[in-house]
């Protein structure tokens, strides 16, 4: 199990990670997952397990500096493009996002390890997961959006998103998205036609350093 850190409203509820939609932007809050799950990642191997929601703010304002989505234009009104509410932004593709949190890592004093995986990945995932290092996910769904569902019951359809995998129990993927502790389909994200990307972010061992 690799847990994300713990962020602590005005009241001390304490969240499952933290969560763009917190933020007041809308453009960061339509696309800041990506710059969560790095900057949980980050924490996580630092070693904090928690801190306030001011605290979170600093240091995700400092860290969508390294882990940058792609954005279009300065006009951040929503827009139609294509039929589709446009917000400015197309989030943080994986390319950024392995560049984007290595040189965080280097901000932060870490010298860390990103390594991908896919090839039958639900048989990986409880080994990594058993390590203990922070595992992140990208999942892409263009045809049919993917469900992301809510301790409550409610459920959330995306079709491109980045969450922190915490824990998978049989057909069960138990992920950190937006400050919760939210489950997921392992047989709905196997299905054709989406896109995956996962990255174990670990401590780079001295005698890994050639």
């Amino acid at each position: 199990m690799s847990l994300p850190p713990k962020i602590y409203d005005e009241n001390g509820r304490a969240s499952f990670g933290g969560s763009q939609m917190w933020l007041p932007d809308p453009m960061l809050l339509n696309s800041g997952c990506g710059i969560i799950a790095g900057l949980d990642a980050i924490t996580r191997l630092k070693g904090e397990e928690g801190m306030t929601r001011k605290e979170y703010f600093d240091r995700f304002f400092e860290a969508k500096d390294y882990i940058r989505p792609i954005t279009i234009g300065k006009n951040r009104e929503a827009r139609k493009v294509f039929g589709k509410e446009f917000l400015g932004s197309l989030g943080v593709s994986a390319g950024r996002f392995r560049r984007g949190i290595r040189k965080l890592a280097v901000k932060e004093g870490l010298n860390i390890r990103v390594k991908p995986f896919l090839f039958k990945w639900w048989e990986k995932i409880p080994g990594y997961l058993e390590g203990g290092d922070p595992l992140v996910m990208l999942f892409v769904s263009p045809f049919k959006k993917i469900t992301v569902e809510y301790p409550d019951g409610w459920k959330a359809m995306c079709d491109y998103h980045w969450v922190t995998i915490t824990e998978m129990d049989g057909d069960t993927l138990w992920v950190s998205s937006w400050g919760e502790r939210c489950r997921m389909s392992v047989k709905e994200l196997k299905r054709f036609g989406v896109i995956l990307r996962f990255y174990s972010v670990s401590l780079e061992k001295q005698s890994d350093i050639v």
